[in-house]
């Protein structure tokens, strides 16, 4: 990984994106003090939006909740991934789940069923946790 000895610059390109004749005007050596205080700043900023352990252990509840109530409904797997497993989300970010069945004829009904479920635990004063604003979007996802 650190050897780049081989590789040709694109075009006259400097590994922080710039071009070689417009580097030097636009960079700086920052001297020790400036950078001791970006670097406390940018630690502020990650404490501030980074996970910690009681907004882990909450996102990882729901995910589960969510998880058992699909699975109650389906013979199937249901998997986070995304931002939650790689502990990458923001505070207000959302929880992706993932099924997978191998029963062919759910693909035309499973996601009306699980609205549905959401939308039960939403009128349920028993619920595990408040659903809320229940929604189904048909969206297309666009393949790589």
């Amino acid at each position: 990984m650190g050897d780049h000895e081989g590789w040709a610059q694109p075009s006259g390109l400097l590994p922080n994106g710039l071009l070689a004749n417009e580097a030097a005007s636009v960079t700086q050596v920052l001297d020790p003090e400036r950078w001791t205080k970006a670097e406390e700043r940018t630690a502020e900023l990650i404490a501030c939006i980074q996970p910690n352990q009681p907004s882990e252990e909450r996102r990882n509840a729901v995910a589960d909740y969510v998880q058992r109530l699909v699975m109650k409904c389906f013979s199937c797997q249901v998997f986070t991934f995304g931002s939650v497993p790689l502990k990458t989300y923001l505070p207000d970010g959302d929880i992706d789940l993932t099924t997978f069945s191998k029963n062919q004829n759910l693909k035309d009904t499973w996601a009306n069923e699980v609205r549905d479920i959401l939308e039960n635990e939403e009128k349920s004063e028993n619920a595990e946790f408040r659903v809320k604003e229940v929604q189904y979007i048909q969206a297309e996802v666009c393949p790589f």
